[in-house]
């Protein structure tokens, strides 16, 4: 969809009927608005901007004598003019504080305590996923060689991380072969998992092709060496103050509210949506409004996603879904100092 066409006064009004909706919940109407406008207006002057943003799908009118209320394009215009770089309030800043302790901890379990914290003091479902390093996506991949029979295989993950692992190098390749082999897995297998690579390589070693078949069979013997940890397995899905939302507005009917719970209840649904947002949440916080989520495209919800770094235990991708009506300075502006204060955290232990 183009981009609406507003003037001065069209944003102005669009934006203070945004904020009198996230603040009352309620549809809002030109009186009301004239109120809360900076400047003197008549009401008769607001209707008419009114029903120019209704022409540009800007507002929406659930009931013929209701005010109106923003649409999913709305939002998404209020937040990318003017919420890019919305600092937190101190309230947040020292609620959320309490999760910089233990990080130390088992990453189920801090995930577990930074998710109901998370979800208590920005409201809404916290959905947090831990992810071990075997999860991460190739983005390059390096061989040193740090003597004779042996090596450093170094992997740039898709979520930033850096991983060094230390290897036997029986076969003595020298350092220009390892420099082909990084290269070639970088060309071929960007965006696979380890296990996905060993799978690809096994599939192009049993094919038998000859172009790359040395190089192929010579990773594929360093790939198989490539230490994990035998007892990993797939953490759970967390999921943190999903009674919350059966007390807004939005979900107050019992009924609409049973299929949400339900929705919430599918933890296949729930990692896929964690898993694909990851790598792009893991450079800022990424925020799905509506239709623009794929796994609740029906659910009027916006859904707000931060990866966060833990060392060699891995990452965990946390998710905050509420309705529309979300406060999104406090989210978008809690979740990026959060995100920091963690990553400060894990670089100074």
């Amino acid at each position: 969809m183009a981009q609406p066409n507003l003037n001065s006064r069209g944003e102005s009004v669009l934006r203070t009927l945004i904020e009198t909706y996230l603040e009352a919940g309620e549809p809002v109407g030109s009186r009301l608005l004239a109120k809360r406008y900076p400047e003197a207006l008549s009401s008769a002057t607001i209707r008419n901007v009114l029903s120019d943003l209704e022409d540009e799908s800007m507002v929406a009118q659930p009931h013929t004598s209701a005010g109106r209320i923003p649409t999913e394009r709305a939002y998404r215009y209020y937040v990318d003019r003017w919420l890019k770089s919305l600092p937190p309030g101190p309230d947040v800043e020292g609620r959320l504080s309490s999760t910089l302790d233990g990080l130390d901890l088992d990453p189920e379990a801090w995930a577990r305590h930074a998710s109901r914290t998370l979800s208590e003091v920005m409201g809404g479902v916290c959905v947090a996923l831990p992810l071990p390093l075997s999860q991460s996506r190739l983005v390059r991949l390096e061989f040193v060689p740090v003597g004779p029979n042996r090596l450093v295989a170094v992997w740039v993950g898709s979520l930033g991380e850096v991983e060094h692992r230390l290897m036997e190098n029986p076969w003595q390749h020298p350092e220009s072969v390892l420099t082909e082999l990084g290269n070639y897995a970088t060309a071929h297998y960007s965006g696979l998992t380890l296990l996905e690579m060993r799978s690809k390589l096994l599939e192009a070693l049993r094919v038998g092709a000859q172009e790359g078949e040395s190089l192929r069979r010579r990773l594929q013997e360093l790939a198989a060496e490539w230490p994990e940890d035998p007892g990993a397995m797939d953490p759970p899905v967390l999921v943190s103050g999903l009674g919350r939302l059966g007390g807004l507005p939005e979900f107050e009917d019992v009924s609409r509210f049973r299929d949400l719970v339900a929705a919430f209840e599918e933890r296949g649904r729930l990692a896929r949506l964690l898993n694909a947002f990851a790598g792009r949440a893991s450079e800022d916080v990424q925020l799905l409004l509506g239709t623009e989520n794929p796994y609740f495209e029906t659910w009027p919800l916006a859904t707000a996603v931060r990866t966060v770094a833990l060392g060699p235990a891995g990452f965990v991708t946390f998710a905050l879904v509420g309705p529309l009506r979300m406060d999104y300075g406090r989210v978008l502006g809690g979740l990026r100092w959060w995100s920091r204060q963690v990553q400060s955290r894990r670089d100074r232990a």
